[in-house]
C-alpha cells in the first residue's frame, strides 16, 4: 500500500501542506495544481485520477458527494471551519492518525476539537 496524498481543498489555508511534508507525504494545495475555481464534482475527478486524499471543511457537500463514489482514496473533513492555526493543529490530528493507520481508501476522518479542546479522531466507512 503506498502512502496517501493529500491535497488541500480551497476552502482551507495552503499552509496545511508544510506539516504533511514534514511527515513524509505529498500534498498539495488545489490553488498549486490551478483547480480553485473547478467545480466539486471536476475537482473529485482529479482526486480520483490522481489518487488524492482531499482535505476539506465542507462536510456537508463533500460527504454527499463521496457517498456517490463507489471507490474513492479517502476524505478528511476538519470540523468546524475554524482559523489557520487551529486548521493546522486539527491537520496534524488527522496526520498523526494516518502514520499509524494508513488506509484511507473508501474511508472518512472527522477531525474536531473536543470540550478539552483536545483534537478527536473519528474513522469511519465512507460510503
Amino acid at each position: 500500500m503506498t502512502a496517501p496524498r493529500f491535497l488541500i481543498d480551497e476552502n482551507l489555508s495552503p499552509n496545511l501542506v508544510a506539516p504533511a511534508r514534514e511527515r513524509g507525504f505529498e500534498a498539495m494545495h488545489v490553488n498549486y495544481l490551478g483547480l480553485r475555481t473547478d467545480t466539486d464534482w471536476d475537482l473529485l475527478k482529479v482526486i480520483a485520477e490522481q489518487d488524492w486524499v482531499l482535505v476539506t471543511n465542507n462536510a456537508i457537500e463533500f460527504r454527499g458527494r463521496y457517498r456517490e463514489i463507489a471507490l474513492h482514496p479517502g476524505v478528511v473533513f476538519l470540523l468546524p471551519a475554524v482559523r489557520r492555526p487551529d486548521q493546522i493543529r486539527l491537520f496534524e490530528a488527522a496526520l498523526k492518525h494516518v502514520q499509524t493507520d494508513p488506509n484511507l481508501v473508501n474511508r472518512a476522518l472527522d477531525i474536531a476539537f473536543g470540550p478539552d479542546r483536545a483534537a478527536v479522531v473519528t474513522a469511519y466507512d465512507l460510503p
